[in-house]
């Protein structure tokens, strides 16, 4: 399996690149890696980024938005990712603005996606909070590729779009034994004072 950090966002309502920001000294992206690594579940943690933002990381493995999707979001990310490697069974994808996700909450996720492969033929398992989707904490399989594609040519690439196409099974966020901010996605700079907060505390 691979896992992709979506790091490509222009962060206009946090103020700087979100994948730089830290958190206990350590970067956004920094901390992902360092957490998907301790799963040893992924054969290859990947950060989808754009020109802008690529060779401002310490890290060698960089796939930049294909020119034809540049700023489509993080469905372009994702797509040429899973597009250069389409023979893989399988890809976690996380937002590099969710700074605190736990490898129980990848390992639970993952375990939910293999339990209901063969029962419901699942394409995405993702979160969800309050029966709302979080798709940028998700595995996604390579069969939906097409969708991905068609989306991205149309007048709509947002994930939702693609989650309406295909076979989705989501498990909520109220389920995992981690600090209730594990999932939070940090969009502004008070998100950031309020997580450290919660953390001292």
């Amino acid at each position: 399996m691979k896992a992709i950090i979506l790091a490509g966002g222009h962060s206009q309502r946090f103020g700087t690149a979100k994948a730089f920001a830290k958190i206990d000294g350590q970067m956004f992206y920094q901390r992902i890696i360092q957490t998907l690594e301790t799963t040893n579940m992924f054969n290859e943690i990947i950060i989808s980024t754009n020109e802008q933002l690529a060779d401002q990381f310490d890290y060698n493995n960089i796939v930049i938005d294909e020119s034809y999707n540049k700023d489509k979001g993080p469905l372009a990310g994702i797509y040429t990712v899973m597009k250069r490697y389409s023979d893989e069974e399988l890809f976690f994808v996380v937002s590099v603005d969710t700074p605190m996700i736990t490898g129980k909450a990848i390992s639970a996720l993952y375990q939910f996606m293999v339990s209901r492969l063969i029962e419901d033929q699942i394409d995405i398992a993702a979160f969800s909070e309050n029966e709302k989707v979080i798709p940028t904490i998700a595995f996604y399989s390579p069969y939906i590729l097409e969708n991905m594609k068609d989306a991205l040519d149309s007048d709509d690439y947002s994930l939702k779009h693609i989650y309406q196409q295909v076979t989705m099974r989501c498990l909520d966020v109220k389920g995992i034994q981690s600090p209730e901010y594990w999932y939070k996605n940090i969009n502004y700079q008070h998100d950031l004072d309020s997580l450290k907060q919660q953390i001292n505390n």
